[in-house]
């Protein structure tokens, strides 16, 4: 995220042609209620974005470039929350704030012996929730979308990703250096998974799965962006 404040910020699909979508316009002409000369950025999701103008609320809202289109460096390292699935109102809850904190990307697991039952999430579902990162990224001047992957069994995310993972545990260790993903959850409690990962405790209480997730994203920000470290006790 670029250090510069993008007040009002909106997402586009495309930098260069512009085009509002109606829900957009609505967002920005009824909802923000900008009118004609009104200033604001706008950026594309990917990293990208450009200050524009208002030229038109009526009968859509159109938008014309003041400034060329820029592509701050992204922040290192992307950052992952895993996450079982708890209901839909949390789970909606939960990629909404880890937006807002930065997490680059928002792994969605599944487990048959979850009590959940290893539920799935619906193409319609999966649609909602890039809406609410969108929305989220909006609100919180974000220029780049969260990565949200369908549910995946855990042991397939074990396997295919293991470096820089640790276990949220509330009997786990100290977090050590170079962890850029957290596992979270199930609501069983009992995560089953390779020897070599390990599981780190917060130092808080029994948390519920989507407040232990932005919990550990915060931490994970604030290491990120140099804003806390990890102490060398040995």
């Amino acid at each position: 995220m670029s250090a510069q404040r993008l007040h009002p910020f909106a997402l586009v699909d495309d930098l260069d042609t512009l085009e509002v979508s109606r829900e957009l316009g609505h967002h920005l002409g009824v909802v923000r209620r900008l009118r004609v000369g009104a200033e604001l950025f706008v950026g594309d999701g990917a990293g990208s974005f450009r200050a524009v103008k208002v030229d038109a609320v009526q009968p859509r809202v159109h938008l014309v470039p003041l400034s060329d289109i820029q592509t701050p460096q992204r922040q290192t390292p992307s950052l992952g929350i895993a996450m079982f699935l708890p209901s839909n109102e949390r789970l909606s809850w939960a990629v909404q704030k880890l937006t807002e904190v930065g997490i680059d990307r928002i792994h969605l697991l599944s487990d048959s012996g979850d009590r959940r039952g290893g539920v799935q999430i619906s193409d319609a579902g999966l649609d909602r929730l890039d809406r609410i990162a969108r929305e989220a990224s909006q609100q919180s001047e974000r220029l780049w979308l969260p990565d949200i992957t369908p549910p995946m069994e855990a042991q397939e995310f074990f396997g295919d990703t293991s470096a820089g993972v640790a276990i949220l545990d509330p009997d786990g260790g100290p977090l050590p250096t170079g962890i850029t993903t957290l596992v979270v959850g199930p609501e069983s409690g009992v995560v089953i998974s390779p020897e070599s990962i390990p599981r780190v405790s917060l130092g808080l209480p029994i948390l519920r799965i989507e407040t232990a997730a932005v919990a550990g994203a915060v931490v994970l920000a604030a290491l990120r962006a140099s804003l806390i470290c990890i102490c060398d006790n040995s």
